[in-house]
């Protein structure tokens, strides 16, 4: 991580750096903390045995973090890991402003899924649950969340059970959206390539806060109801104002007392009233690809359905059905092409 900060670091060590971030998300943390130094200064003289002792509790510090037992599911670095980041900090002169970095934000903490990566769970300091979606970030605070002060940030998509706390209540921020819950089991989703947010209350209350028309609109929703936004992206903001949808649970859809999963969290893809381009994003996200779509007129077009643990080639023929395109899948640049 030094290495690449620095300037320093091999092709083949830069490639070795991206699969460990791959294959272990949680160490993006650190690494976040390792990037924030730069520029680091470059080390004109051996370094003392009081500036490695300082260098090495700098990392004691952030390993006390990662090996926070509320930030599951982080896990301890390796032996090799650590002594390789350690080795490096060495060679760069950044061991006080480590400890200084850690010592100002020490209960910051980030959970992130990658593309292809669903269902990795968190259990927060005040014992709510969350289960994330693929290609999506959650940011808390633990010492705040221990306190009282339950506020988080989501950006795409997680199921949620908030333990009850009706002094304290619980608040997710996703940019434009806030939802507000005390005990409750919801699923939200809110990518923000999407421009669009879904809340579907399980069981509890929930109250989701927007703006529409420069004013404050909020909205509660009960049981089995789901709440859509859709929001005009960045570009038209001034000119277009969010839509929002209420939807009412289907007769006999199921009992109430039932706390049913959402279908992403039974490998099911599910898709309502979506533009084939948000669409788009949702497939990418699910089978780890990029899709480009060559047709603008495609990018408007609706659709509706849901896929049990299909390949991605039938997913595509099926929408085929229902509007005429044709598609292209490079395997080799991991790239689908659609006109």
């Amino acid at each position: 991580m030094s290495r690449k900060v620095s300037g320093e670091a091999t092709v083949a060590e830069l490639k070795e750096l991206d699969d460990l971030l791959a294959t272990n998300p949680e160490l993006q943390y650190a690494f976040n903390i390792v990037e924030e130094l730069s520029p680091l200064p470059q080390m004109k003289a051996a370094p003392d045995a009081d500036e490695l002792a300082r260098k090495q509790k700098g990392l004691d510090r952030l390993q006390a973090v990662l090996d926070e037992e509320n930030t599951r599911p982080v896990r301890k670095m390796n032996t090799g890991m650590y002594k390789w980041l350690a080795a490096a900090s060495v060679i760069l002169v950044a061991g006080l402003s480590l400890v200084f970095y850690v010592n100002r934000r020490p209960a910051e903490q980030l959970v992130q899924t990658s593309h292809g990566d669903t269902g990795r769970e968190i259990v927060l300091p005040d014992g709510t649950q969350v289960i994330l979606n693929a290609g999506s970030r959650l940011q808390y605070d633990s010492a705040a969340l221990s306190a009282g002060e339950r506020i988080v940030t989501l950006y795409g998509e997680g199921f949620f059970k908030v333990k009850a706390d009706e002094n304290h209540p619980f608040m997710i921020k996703t940019g434009k959206v806030d939802v507000r819950v005390l005990g409750t089991v919801f699923n939200l989703k809110a990518y923000p390539e999407d421009n669009r947010v879904e809340t579907y209350l399980l069981s509890g209350k929930v109250e989701v806060a927007y703006k529409n028309k420069d004013k404050e609109t909020r909205t509660q929703l009960k049981p089995r109801e789901r709440f859509v936004i859709n929001l005009p992206a960045e570009e038209a903001t001034a000119q277009k104002q969010p839509v929002a949808r209420l939807m009412k649970p289907k007769e006999n859809e199921m009992p109430e007392d039932a706390i049913a999963e959402p279908g992403w969290m039974q490998n099911r893809l599910e898709f309502e009233n979506v533009t084939f381009e948000q669409l788009s994003n949702e497939l990418e996200r699910w089978y780890n690809v990029r899709i480009e779509i060559k047709n603008e007129k495609l990018k408007e077009e609706v659709f509706s359905g849901a896929f049990n643990n299909k390949p991605l080639p039938e997913v595509l023929e099926a929408l085929q059905y229902t509007l005429q395109f044709k598609y292209k899948i490079n395997k080799d640049a991991n790239l689908v092409e659609l006109w």
